[in-house]
């Protein structure tokens, strides 16, 4: 089987990493992978574990470019590619537009957020021509499927972690500056909108008022630093939040912090919590996209409803005040991630699609 990737995203984040790994499981059982991404691009460029690949450097000017998708078209035909992978919106369109040009291949798709589609003629189009759509999570295949989509183009593949990344030392308290003893949150993600940082620091005065030494670390960057700077100083937060930027070191982190929180309105699963879940760190998430299909509340953590910081306050702080319970729940996550979320599952998932697609 020849599976062509296609991603235009310059910069590397959670959906680059789930498409490498699916690539390097794919180049593993002995089928013929092939990558397409902007000249440059993290994504054209990364090594993606040694995999043999056929590397294709494209422009991706938009989802109607040409040019884009008669190098495409061309390259279905004289490589005798099979399937066509999209793992952004913007390359869904470019793939069905090459298909059509070359009149082979199947296109697949993978949906990785949990808002719905825009309603217009020309996503009605986008949306209904693919062999199959993959959703990252059953919230997302439920929003698919609200939007008006038909049931069987629809598939849901959870994201994966990868446990052998995850199986590292904690990052010794010295080295971020906390004092044993101290609790300590950790949060982990890009600094975006959709994280809702904003109500993870709104929780926390009343973190504090049941554990007044409480710490915050925040891993990640984004366009929202000057907002959530302003927010820390307003609230009166310097010393007790402290934002690391973005961190190749996430895991040693996690598990050296006493609670994961994750506080976003909007996610396609949330890996995060997946990472958290592996790392056998307590977690306490807002009920964004898949949160609920990894947190059972009682069994794997805490679970509470989005932009509501007074019950995220009261979640975090019955983590911090039941450490045994809280450290049960965290084990029984890592043996959910190791059933249910890891790379060969999502890897034999994907694949178990393409055969389907390619068999009908």
């Amino acid at each position: 089987m020849k599976v062509l990737h296609l991603d235009e995203q310059p910069g590397w984040r959670g959906g680059e990493q789930q498409a490498s790994w699916l690539l390097q499981g794919l180049a593993r059982q002995g089928h013929s992978v092939l990558i397409a991404g902007r000249p440059g691009s993290r994504f054209l460029t990364s090594g993606h574990g040694g995999a043999e690949l056929q590397r294709l450097a494209l422009p991706f000017r938009g989802e109607w470019d040409l040019v884009t998708a008669v190098r495409l078209a061309s390259a279905l035909k004289t490589r005798s590619i099979d399937i066509l992978h999209a793992h952004t919106s913007h390359v869904h369109t470019t793939a069905l537009l090459a298909r059509f040009l070359a009149g082979r291949g199947k296109v697949i798709v993978s949906r990785r957020v949990s808002f719905p589609p825009k309603r217009n003629p020309l996503n009605r189009w986008k949306y209904r021509l693919p062999d199959r759509i993959i959703a990252v999570s059953q919230e997302v295949g439920r929003v698919l499927r609200d939007s008006g989509l038909d049931e069987d183009r629809i598939a849901v593949v959870h994201s994966a972690v990868d446990l052998a990344r995850l199986d590292v030392p904690p990052m010794p308290r010295s080295d971020l500056g906390v004092p044993q003893g101290v609790p300590l949150l950790v949060s982990a993600g890009a600094l975006v909108g959709h994280k809702d940082h904003a109500n993870l620091l709104a929780a926390l005065p009343q973190v504090h008022t049941a554990f007044p030494e409480a710490r915050l670390l925040i891993a990640g960057e984004g366009e929202q630093r000057p907002k959530i700077e302003a927010q820390i100083a307003a609230l009166d937060l310097q010393g007790r939040v402290t934002l690391l930027g973005h961190r190749g070191d996430a895991p040693r982190l996690i598990r050296a912090g006493d609670v994961y929180v994750s506080s976003s309105w909007s996610e396609g699963l949330g890996t995060s919590i997946l990472e958290a879940l592996a790392c056998r760190t307590p977690v306490v998430a807002t009920e964004a996209g898949g949160a609920a299909e990894m947190i059972r509340p009682g069994q794997t953590g805490f679970l509470v409803p989005c932009r509501n910081a007074d019950a995220l306050a009261q979640a975090i702080i019955q983590c911090l005040s039941r450490r045994e319970e809280a450290r049960a729940m965290a084990e029984r996550g890592r043996r959910l991630v190791q059933e249910e979320f890891v790379t060969d599952r999502m890897v034999a998932g994907t694949l178990r699609i393409y055969q389907e697609v390619l068999e009908s």
